[in-house]
């Protein structure tokens, strides 16, 4: 085969290649609930990741706890499920954690499309004996700072929540989130 017959052939693939495994998008992810307290020092949660698709492709995802630890990696197709999928974590600190599903490249599959967030907030058992302070909590829109909450006072820091979906960028433009901001800036500029 030629030099520019083998070109020909790997550009015919690699451009209907992305059809295949563009079919799976994440549209959205819930836990069972938003708060849970820790029994025993942990707190299991189940979450439920749902998105659209077909049957013709596989894709991957990685769902990220924000809380440090190695993030659940599935395969969303034919032989392994398809959407929804419930994922299960067991979170091992207090705090509030910002739940990511986003489409990542799982074994040999492209990653789904599309990305979706939730928070979780989780809090202290309460003690015996000596009283605790109460177990942090945000008003709607804000979520817990990370690190922030002190177990023996009761006081916490709260930063704006990013939305459970990123927005759309119109032409030229990308989409950023830095600093507790978020917004669209011109390709290419690391300015705001």
């Amino acid at each position: 085969m030629t030099r520019s017959s083998l070109f020909a052939c790997t550009a015919f693939a690699l451009a209907f290649a992305p059809a295949a495994w563009a079919a799976n998008s994440i549209t959205a992810i819930q836990p069972e609930t938003s708060r849970v307290m820790l029994v025993d020092g942990k707190a299991t949660v189940r979450f439920m990741v749902s998105g659209e698709g077909n049957e013709d492709g596989d894709c991957g995802i990685w769902v990220n706890y924000g809380d440090q630890d190695s993030p659940d990696t599935r395969i969303i197709g034919r032989k392994d499920g398809k959407f929804p999928r419930e994922v299960v974590h067991t979170f091992s600190r207090a705090g509030q954690f910002t739940v990511t599903a986003k489409g990542e490249r799982v074994k040999q599959t492209f990653g789904c499309a599309g990305e979706a967030a939730t928070s979780i907030t989780v809090v202290e058992a309460a003690s015996r004996g000596r009283r605790r302070a109460g177990a942090a909590s945000c008003p709607e829109g804000w979520q817990l700072s990370e690190g922030s909450f002190n177990r023996e006072t009761g006081a916490f820091t709260c930063t704006p929540s990013r939305p459970q979906q990123r927005m759309e960028c119109g032409p030229g433009l990308r989409y950023f989130e830095r600093d507790n901001l978020i917004g669209c800036r011109a390709r290419g500029n690391n300015q705001r």
